[in-house]
């Protein structure tokens, strides 16, 4: 890939977006420690939405509550000038059952609102300006796969580029090599019998499971590199004399691509299907959302280097190029923001908390409410709104950045 064209901004422009951002610094601390200290799990982020929406009300943007079919989604929307392109802001503020925030979406919330009030404020600073800065809130990133339910609805299509951060323990990179996943539930429906009286008068719903559970530790073998498949069984009978008429289990498959996870389900269910059928039961698969893998935009990502670099206070060893970044922290997690990704072109860099250990861990949490933390998260949203700018307001740079997301979008079967 050629490297994209260095920043068209003035030193004025960046100054005004940086520092409406560090004016904007106290308020967001405050934001921030509402929604950490009040941690709610998917789809019942009430009291988040509350505090985000008004906080957006009260500086005279547009903010409309329960959109795309979601109750606790929002979209707030703020026009500079008639015209011109719309650039997306990704906010979460799900946490975690019993754990709180322990993947720091209080600081994605605040790092997209400082990626807002910079934008914003840059684009007010300029006569001349047109464009439309949007912040999509986006429930349940935490299995409930809001954004997928959201993209499904029509979000992001009328958006030229999507951007939002995620924080991890230890390091800062402009890419987020996230894998593809996909969840399901499996319930085995059997008839009950005296397991020693009577036990031929039974269909065990127990052996239907553990069979399919046992047909997806062969097919293991047999997948490729970088996919995989976990489950756990949730049910299987309550008495040993009873033989079991219900059982259930919760099961994943990853892959590096959304659509190789289509090709694995081809391979799964009759897994299922076959088990249940061996054992004289019916089996009922649920599937949940489709978590896409993350399509990163190298001219975007790119960007956010160059601005970390030369306008943050970044060294090189933070920051490290795309290409070393990609092999050196490949991540076997998965985010609902792939799925925007194949609505519009997007990035999410990730950002050093100083963590003592991974995200979903109490150490994480601890450290998700640092005032370090809150100043990374400020930081990477100051580079966001900068990169923002650069799609605003530069055709050539933005060309490339569409052109690179067409052509990948190609290559999956998308376009």
């Amino acid at each position: 890939m050629t490297p994209p064209p260095p920043t068209t901004l003035s030193p004025s422009t960046i100054a005004t977006a940086t520092r409406a951002i560090d004016a904007a610094s106290a308020d967001l601390r405050a934001l921030n420690l509402a929604i950490y200290n009040n941690p709610e799990t998917k789809y019942e982020e009430h009291a988040a939405l509350a505090l985000l929406c008004g906080w957006f009300e009260a500086r005279g943007w547009t903010v409309t509550r329960g959109v795309y079919g979601l109750a606790t989604a929002f979209e707030a929307r703020f026009s500079v000038g008639s015209g011109g392109r719309t650039i997306a802001f990704n906010a979460e503020y799900d946490a975690l059952p019993k754990i709180g925030h322990a993947c720091g979406h209080n600081l994605i919330a605040t790092s997209t609102l400082a990626s807002a009030v910079g934008t914003v404020a840059a684009l007010q600073s300029l006569p001349a300006a047109a464009a439309t800065v949007v912040v999509l809130g986006t429930p349940a990133e935490e299995t409930g796969g809001g954004k997928f339910y959201m993209a499904n609805a029509g979000a992001w299509k009328d958006v030229d580029a999507c951007l939002m951060t995620h924080p991890m323990p230890d390091f800062s990179t402009p890419v987020c090599p996230l894998r593809a996943s996909w969840k399901y539930r499996a319930f085995f429906h059997g008839r009950a019998a005296h397991a020693a009286a009577a036990p031929w008068q039974g269909a065990n719903a127990c052996d239907a499971i553990v069979a399919a559970y046992n047909g997806l530790a062969a097919l293991r073998q047999h997948l490729r590199p970088g996919e995989s498949v976990q489950g756990v069984i949730l049910k299987a009978g309550e008495a040993p004399n009873v033989i079991p008429e219900y059982a259930e289990g919760t099961f994943s498959l990853r892959a590096p691509k959304a659509r190789a996870l289509r090709e694995m389900r081809e391979r799964v269910e009759p897994i299922f299907e076959g088990a249940a059928r061996g054992a004289g039961c019916t089996v009922e698969m649920k599937w949940d959302a489709v978590y896409e893998d993350v399509v990163t935009n190298r001219a975007l990502a790119e960007r956010y280097r160059a601005h970390m670099l030369a306008h943050l206070g970044m060294s090189a060893d933070e920051m490290v190029p795309l290409d070393e970044a990609e092999r050196a922290h490949q991540q076997n997690g998965s985010s609902d923001m792939g799925n925007v990704t194949y609505v519009c072109p997007g990035i999410q860099p990730m950002f050093r908390i100083d963590a003592a250990n991974l995200p979903h861990t109490k150490e994480f949490q601890q450290a998700a409410g640092t005032p370090f933390a809150h100043d990374m998260a400020l930081q990477a949203g100051k580079a966001n709104a900068l990169v923002a700018l650069d799609c605003l307001l530069d055709d050539e740079f933005f060309g490339g950045v569409k052109a690179e997301w067409e052509a990948a979008m190609r290559e999956e079967g998308r376009l």
